[in-house]
């Protein structure tokens, strides 16, 4: 079982149950950010702001897999998420 967060407080309520590993949604960002479904309208840098916020309010202590979408281009841009994902504190992501 590995619950879904969509910002830093869902991120903490997951940590405070007692999970050690959660998954940041791209459809639940994007239903959270936009209020729309994820059909490719949040941003490579507006998921990535998502996932700093909640990889810096669990401190490290919850590991969070990213949704990477498609990369968000060519493999220049996969390369790109993955550093991203990486370096904002991402235990993990999947990419479609």
């Amino acid at each position: 079982l590995m619950p879904a967060c969509h910002d830093a407080l869902s991120a903490v309520l997951i940590q405070r149950a007692g999970f050690h590993v959660a998954f940041m949604s791209g459809y639940a960002v994007s239903a959270t950010q936009l209020a729309m479904p994820d059909v490719g309208l949040i941003s490579y840098g507006e998921q990535l702001q998502v996932g700093r916020s909640i990889c810096e309010a669990t401190r490290g202590k919850l590991c969070v897999i990213g949704d990477g979408d498609t990369g968000f281009g060519g493999s220049g841009n996969v390369r790109r998420t993955l550093r991203g994902y990486a370096a904002a504190g991402f235990a993990g992501i999947s990419i479609e």
